[in-house]
């Protein structure tokens, strides 16, 4: 009788100890959970911050650039102390400037100069009168509350045809010699800083907005700005720009229901003890009654959880087995959250150590390689960048899902083959055409050249050979402290530059292309005059002297901005020719021609693509000239008085009077004949042919400057040199020096 009470007795206390023993399992993994939920506000906290430091260093850069170049750009300083009537390379020059700023800072959209002297105002892609640019009344405004600081989101408008973009804009006076001769307006797109943060925040359970000193959104990554899902958890306002920086996680979802079920389970956790307390003592006091009655008791106690048992009982195991899934559920996002977390602190220092945003020493780097499972660093590093040749048609022939997973295979060929060479390397993708590979130099191994290069030859043609796509690969100097990566990166990188003359699918050493010596994009400027002089008047010389220009440009190992701004300045001149002819051609030239020539040249990839693109264009053009000429009655008189000059260019009393004498036309005629027909005035023909036969005397002879002059028409060598100058940049003994350095 006392052991079958005492068996009644302990199965009346076995639930008790059951949910004792599952509350403990609650309060582990509760403690566990909220650990792992301090750890992500802490993540959240870090990556809002590193997202303002970014932004403000960002546009620190930037305003210092504007700052630096103001100080000591001789470009600049010309333009704001020219006139619209002054130098037209002064402009062309502030462009390249311009241009040059916007390739060095690619987060700025667009740069504009505003001369207050002739209220004219000169962009990288247009000019025009205050009045009549686009962005008149946001000068305006910044003229009459000046401020050093970045402005809050406003649109800009470049041209009336195109949409707007949503901007942050900084104003610079130009300052020379205390007095300020006009401003400078650098605007900087949202999206583009929405692009730089994008990976900080692209979880589904985290978001950024950002927002200016008036509260306007600049911003948002990861959740709508006005939904009501979203919930601030970190504020900071930047003490630079002012702009207020709010992050956090997203309500509702699977974070916020497991946390929803975290705090139920808790508090069941302590009814269950409360009820287990009140159930022994029930036990204790009452251990008389007959044991089925406590076990109908604790029967009848029911919760609601799936897979509970039969209706009206409780299955002990599979609350148990419930609880414990979904506490592991909760504990899976976490982790999920967690390896987010240190892929993008693998990004932040694999851009840190490239850009020189780092002061780690070789000891810290080591550690943090350790932490985030990367390859330890060594005593010496290569950079190597590997970038897709012809991005613009692999964007159009791929959907956006197969360039992911071919810029996929490109990075893991590069791992497998680095592997397979014993390179230990690093890759992170820099931009959508870019990939930075670091390599790592073994213990007891001497990374030579012959090595490198083997590796980067077998990931170019491995490329080319099964996805059918080509890449270039340069690579950088060694570098045997941290401090001189962000050097060899910066060396690979200006290597891609010269991909026009080198041309792609190949492997571009920066050693190599230091050693080769570069030419002065200057000294091809008399060459694209003379190739539009005899385009103007038909004469078909023009073909020979432009394959001659290309060849020079393919020798003379030119950058690829160098190029394009000597097309830009081919471009120029043509436009000044043709917008200068009659109405037909002017127009056919704006509508046609020129836009088919600023898209060959945005979009060529090789000097021989642009070559016979632009030879196209030009081919057509001569036609209507031709044709305009053939209709003109005063065509032959005009093509007779041309080959007067280019006989006669050596006599020095060439004149409108002399050919007026020579053709019995009036003088003031024969200039209005010669400007409608060819384009040029009659000075400028003159000095033209003067200046290709004074080329080639100073190339080809040996005769001193002074019969140089004479022997094309000037009787004065001082006046000579200052027309040459003028007209090809670098003075007559300058050139010839030049010519005989290249020979």
């Amino acid at each position: 009788m006392r052991k079958s009470w005492f068996n009644r007795l302990l199965l009346s206390y076995m639930p008790v100890f059951i949910i004792v023993v599952t509350f403990i399992f609650f309060v582990f993994f509760q403690v566990f959970s909220e650990q792992s939920r301090q750890e992500a506000l802490k993540s959240n906290e870090m990556l809002s911050l590193q997202a303002m430091q970014l932004i403000d260093t960002s546009l620190k850069a930037i305003d210092n650039t504007i700052l630096r170049e103001i100080a000591s750009s001789e470009d600049l300083r010309s333009f704001f102390r020219s006139s619209k009537q002054g130098d037209p390379f002064i402009n062309i020059r502030a462009v390249g400037k311009m241009k040059d700023m916007i390739t060095y800072n690619p987060l700025i959209d667009s740069i504009y100069l505003v001369r207050y002297t002739d209220q004219f105002v000169l962009s990288n892609a247009t000019q025009a009168d205050l009045d009549n640019f686009s962005d008149h009344a946001f000068i305006e405004q910044i003229q009459n509350s000046k401020t050093s600081k970045w402005t809050d989101t406003r649109m800009y408008i470049s041209f009336a045809h195109i949409p707007g973009k949503q901007v942050v804009s900084l104003v610079r006076g130009a300052h020379f010699l205390a007095e300020e001769q006009g401003i400078i307006v650098v605007n900087v797109a949202t999206d583009s800083l929405k692009r730089m943060t994008l990976d900080l925040f692209k979880s589904e359970v985290g978001f950024l907005q950002v927002k200016d000193q008036d509260g306007t959104l600049l911003f948002s990554n990861g959740a709508d700005a006005n939904a009501d899902s979203t919930k601030a958890l970190t504020n900071y306002v930047s003490g630079y720009s002012g702009w207020k920086y709010e992050s956090g996680f997203i309500r509702g979802g699977l974070l916020n229901t497991i946390s929803m079920l975290s705090n139920l389970w808790f508090i069941t956790g302590f009814v269950m003890i409360g009820l287990g307390l009140g159930w022994m003592v029930y036990v204790t006091r009452r251990n008389s009654k007959p044991i089925e009655q406590i076990v109908d008791r604790f029967s009848s106690y029911s919760l609601p959880i799936a897979g509970g048992g039969e209706k009206g009982r409780m299955d002990e195991f599979a609350f148990i087995s419930y609880a414990l899934d979904d506490i592991m559920a909760q504990s899976q996002q976490y982790q999920k959250q967690y390896k987010e977390d240190m892929h993008l602190r693998t990004r932040n220092l694999f851009h840190q150590l490239i850009d020189g945003n780092t002061v780690l020493t070789w000891l810290e780097w080591r550690k943090e390689a350790e932490k985030l499972l990367l390859p330890l660093p060594r005593s010496s590093h290569l950079v190597m960048i590997v970038e897709i040749d012809k991005y613009g048609e692999f964007c159009t022939q791929f959907a956006t899902n197969d360039q992911n997973l071919l810029k996929f295979a490109v990075r893991t060929v590069i791992q497998e083959l680095s592997l397979k060479h014993q390179i230990p390397s690093w890759s992170e993708w820099i931009s959508s055409s870019q990939v930075a590979v670091i390599l790592f130099e073994e213990e007891d191994t001497q990374h030579n050249r012959e090595q490198v290069e083997l590796l980067a030859d077998q990931i170019r043609a491995w490329t080319a050979q099964n996805l059918k796509i080509t890449v270039t690969i340069s690579i950088g100097p060694e570098a045997e402290e941290i401090s001189a990566l962000p050097s060899s990166y910066q060396a690979a990188k200006h290597a891609l530059k010269y991909k026009y003359v080198l041309g792609e699918n190949r492997v571009v050493w920066s050693d190599d292309l230091a050693a080769e010596g570069q030419a002065e994009a200057y000294a091809h400027l008399g060459d694209i005059r003379s190739i539009v002089s005899l385009l103007r008047k038909s004469d078909g010389q023009w073909k020979i002297l432009y394959h001659q220009f290309f060849n020079k440009l393919k020798q003379g190992l030119l950058s690829n901005d160098e190029i394009k701004h000597l097309l830009e300045y081919f471009m120029y001149q043509l436009n000044r020719e043709c917008t200068a002819s009659n109405k037909e051609l002017a127009e056919h030239w704006v509508e046609e021609l020129l836009p088919e020539l600023n898209d060959t040249i945005e979009s060529g990839y090789t000097l021989e693509h642009i070559h016979d693109e632009m030879l196209d264009v030009l081919a057509r053009l001569d036609e209507m000239w031709v044709a305009i000429q053939e209709n003109s009655q005063h065509a032959t008189v005009i093509r007779e008085i041309s080959s007067f000059i280019e006989r006669e260019y050596a006599n020095p009393n060439m004149s409108l009077d002399y050919l007026s004498e020579q053709f019995n036309i009036n003088p003031k005629y024969v200039s209005k004949l010669f400007k409608e027909n060819t384009g040029q005035k009659f000075v400028d023909f003159l000095i033209d042919v003067r200046m290709q036969e004074a080329r080639r005397l100073l190339k080809e002879s040996s005769d001193n400057i002074q019969e140089i002059a004479e022997q094309v028409g000037y009787t004065n060598a001082i006046s000579f040199s200052r027309v040459f100058k003028k007209v090809n940049g670098i003075s007559p003994s300058e050139y010839r020096a030049d010519a005989v350095k290249r020979a």
